[in-house]
């Protein structure tokens, strides 16, 4: 059976993923003044920075095996990891923003959790096409 058959192509998982980062980036190094801004003109009923970390990163985690599908589990969390220390140490250089821990384990979490969902789904898209081929 060929995995390649659940899988977009190369060029839409590109897509995805440049764009998940570039929001990731944006979003992580914006000025504090700016961010806190941002987040009181959205009025929503939770603070944003913890959600982004976390709901950002399971995207990332579970769109990067499409965009790179050599990389598999290991080099898919390295990549989340080492991208989650990166903009958590920028912020020491950014005005009004901080590093913190706490952000960076809500990346790691949200990167495990993605790439789960991931082969979650590879697994699924895989019984239900040997169900479908052992009924044709």
């Amino acid at each position: 059976m060929d995995d390649n058959a659940y899988k977009p192509s190369f060029g839409v998982g590109l897509r995805r993923i440049s764009s998940l980062f570039l929001l990731f980036a944006i979003g992580g190094l914006l000025p504090g003044p700016l961010r806190n801004a941002i987040e009181s003109w959205l009025g929503l009923p939770f603070s944003v920075p913890p959600v982004a970390h976390f709901v950002l990163f399971v995207a990332m985690a579970f769109c990067l095996p499409w965009a790179w599908p050599r990389l598999q589990m290991i080099g898919t969390l390295t990549i989340m990891l080492v991208l989650g220390a990166v903009v958590e140490l920028l912020q020491e250089w950014i005005p009004g923003r901080t590093p913190s821990l706490n952000d960076f384990l809500l990346d790691s979490l949200g990167a495990g959790l993605g790439f789960l969902g991931y082969l979650l789904l590879i697994k699924k898209q895989q019984k239900a096409a040997v169900s479908f081929n052992k009924e044709n």
